[in-house]
């Protein structure tokens, strides 16, 4: 006889300084039940009775296996992406791409010096070949991977002068595309990793992603310890969470 099901709700919960989103499913079962998906989508059952702090308490004993899990099932998702060609782009004339929140039109120019170079309005393709679609998005890929470094760097180094009063040192920056989360920090390895995807965002939410995760240094969990200071370091990050979150092609 199948279980019967009560209800479910997406909650979040920090494992191993990681931001960790699981679906909680209220059924008739007698066992707190842990399942990750091939997506890294972790889910959760238990019986109405059991109490949100037990069910996460039981996760934290399991924590170290569900942080590989997902950050395997993120990584098998991204070595994917890249041996797929994004073929819905065509990079032609007239084509759109948004960079810190605003869309730059794409110009291609005919050159034998290949490069990408942006302004306020345009992104210009000086390339040999402009019909060529799988080699002006390596180009635009690989030019991308040093405008997200820059920006990422430029951002958390402004970020870290709040933190040398706590002696955070500065940590190693990693970006990656993830499919479930804007970042995730790692305390006691030092460790900040941003999703590439970010890079799209207004700027405004990119400083809100690294001042969370730079909080976790001092608060690895989201106590009201942690949201205060948040908000002595960031009084209007609530405002650049909402505005973040409104963002829905990427919710």
């Amino acid at each position: 006889m199948a279980a019967r099901v009560y209800g479910s709700e997406i909650r979040t919960i920090v494992l191993e300084g990681m931001e960790i989103r699981y679906e909680l499913t209220r059924k008739s079962v007698k066992n707190v039940n842990l399942r990750i998906d091939a997506a890294g989508n972790v889910k959760v059952s238990a019986s109405r009775r059991v109490p949100v702090n037990y069910i996460e308490g039981f996760m934290r004993q399991k924590q170290a296996l569900i942080v590989t899990a997902v950050e395997r099932a993120e990584e098998n998702s991204r070595r994917q992406q890249e041996k797929e060609p994004q073929t819905e782009r065509q990079y032609a004339d007239g084509e759109q791409l948004t960079l810190l929140g605003n869309k730059h039109e794409v110009k291609i120019v005919r050159s034998e010096l290949e490069r990408i170079d942006l302004d306020n309005r345009f992104i210009y393709f000086w390339v040999k070949k402009p019909e060529d679609i799988r080699h002006k998005e390596l180009l635009y890929e690989k030019w991308l991977k040093e405008y997200q470094r820059g920006v990422y760097e430029e951002i958390c180094h402004q970020v870290h002068k709040q933190f040398q009063q706590f002696r955070v040192d500065y940590p190693v920056i990693k970006i990656r595309r993830m499919t479930s989360r804007w970042g995730s920090c790692q305390p006691y390895k030092g460790v900040v990793t941003l999703n590439s995807r970010l890079i799209e965002t207004p700027l405004c939410c990119i400083e809100y992603v690294v001042m969370h995760e730079f909080c976790h240094f001092i608060h690895p969990d989201h106590s009201k310890a942690f949201h205060a200071l948040m908000t002595r370091l960031m009084p209007d990050w609530k405002q650049r969470r909402q505005l973040l979150n409104s963002i829905s092609e990427w919710n």
